[in-house]
């Protein structure tokens, strides 16, 4: 802790070399089109700072600090090892840093033996988490979904890791007045790579015209949505290669156009919010693939609008199957639940309301900014992370037994040599790891 002001000095380090032009000073408005790991990172310092300003002082090191939150103390950082370095400089009692094998940071970590929390919004190779569990001056691995935490129950990395939902206000998305939808748009939001699932829903596209001609599919985010320096294809939506052999296959007319049915718009700032508004449903990431929180899934529902998606990791926790979306694991589940919602508004409109409630209750940016507190507290207290419990669907993922495997391991000491689930996995695939 700070000796001079009392105050929890905590540094978070964030990579926005790729939106040298991005305006973030007002984080409540919503993401402005960047990536999920970059908006969040600012979203949480800014709500942390908001809050707890009489207890924390906040420090955001960044490749570029022009339009970042003018409440924020902010400082330049070529990369995460310089931003440690100024962050040791800076007097901070806690250094925050996305997880993934940075073999020069972990040493300047010892080096300058100041704590630090890896935050993973993609969770790392296996490898990488067996460094951060060895790290000593690593003192939280930080995740973002509670099926995420719950897949690593059974690896060394659990006993300090914790979960703490990204930080979300929905007050600028929820519906002031009644919206009247049409009955037949379909939004994805994201972006487009493949990672991201898009040619999922594009090869299923003209199934769902087939059942409902009447059915237009507005495409939100394009191949920058990472980095605007990404070089796109000749329709201006992906990378050349992916937009070939996996986009234009499926959705181009016999001039080699897009398709009267299909519009891409780009990437959007807040103006997405009307037409995520006005959508009948919305989807995102239909592989599931990547995915431990899911940020569009929590925009599009807390606009009032129902999601599809995959039954899968993240996905689980940011939407409410059979609530406020659905979820399935094979292509004609997606046309099938694309096509219930459109054909059943009702239902549809039921379940954009219950995704408002949802989303504010769930993932409230005051609660954010309260379990922040409480982890940057503990570490300085010198205690491990608080743990959420494990959610109740214990044969997902194999979670039952990724959690007799940590008791066991935990009771009986020379088990603690067996691998985790997901080191085998890895072992299996003759790699490092996913």
């Amino acid at each position: 802790m700070n000796q001079k002001s009392g105050k929890i000095k905590v540094g978070f380090y964030l990579r926005n070399e790729g939106y040298p032009n991005a305006d973030v000073r007002f984080p409540e408005l919503g993401n402005p089109g960047i990536g999920g790991t970059q908006f969040t990172t600012i979203a949480t310092a800014y709500y942390l700072n908001k809050f707890y300003s009489d207890r924390v002082e906040v420090l955001i090191l960044a490749n570029s600090t022009k339009l970042l939150p003018p409440s924020l103390k902010t400082a330049m950082a070529a990369n995460e090892v310089d931003a440690a370095v100024k962050s040791k400089e800076a007097g901070c009692d806690i250094f925050v840093f996305k997880s993934q094998g940075n073999e020069e940071l972990f040493k300047q970590l010892h080096t300058l033996n100041i704590n630090a929390i890896a935050r993973s919004n993609n969770t790392p190779k296996v490898h990488v988490l067996n460094q951060l569990a060895d790290i000593p001056q690593i003192k939280c691995h930080l995740c973002v979904g509670q099926e995420q935490l719950d897949s690593l129950r059974d690896h060394k990395i659990f006993d300090k890791s914790t979960r703490i939902f990204n930080p979300f206000n929905a007050d600028n998305f929820v519906p002031k007045n009644d919206i009247v939808k049409t009955g037949n748009t379909v939004v994805f939001l994201g972006s487009i790579i493949p990672a991201k699932g898009f040619h999922f829903l594009a090869r299923v596209w003209r199934e769902i015209l087939k059942q409902k001609p009447e059915a237009r599919l507005i495409v939100i985010g394009t191949g920058q949505v990472y980095s605007r320096n990404n070089k796109l294809g000749k329709w201006g939506v992906a990378e050349e290669n992916y937009e070939a052999n996996s986009i234009r296959p499926f959705l181009s007319d016999e001039n080699g156009n897009v398709i009267e049915s299909v519009h891409f718009a780009g990437l959007l700032g807040t103006e997405k919010i009307e037409i995520l508004q006005k959508a009948d449903v919305g989807v995102v990431n239909p592989s599931g693939a990547t995915e431990t929180f899911c940020s569009g899934a929590v925009e599009i529902q807390a606009c009032g609008t129902p999601v599809v998606s995959a039954a899968k990791g993240g996905l689980l926790d940011t939407v409410s199957h059979g609530k406020t979306g659905l979820l399935g694991n094979s292509d004609r589940e997606l046309v099938k639940n694309i096509l219930y919602l459109l054909n059943n508004p009702t239902i549809a409109k039921e379940f954009g309301k219950n995704g408002i409630e949802f989303v504010k209750n769930k993932f409230s940016y005051q609660e954010n900014a309260k379990q922040w507190l409480e982890l940057l507290t503990d570490i300085c207290n010198d205690k491990l992370p608080r743990q959420p419990p494990m959610k109740s669907n214990y044969f997902y993922d194999a979670k039952f037994l990724r959690e007799g495997m940590r008791v066991l391991k935990k009771t009986i000491p020379p088990l603690r040599s067996i691998p985790s689930l997901s080191e085998i996995k890895a072992l299996l695939k003759g790699g490092k790891g996913e």
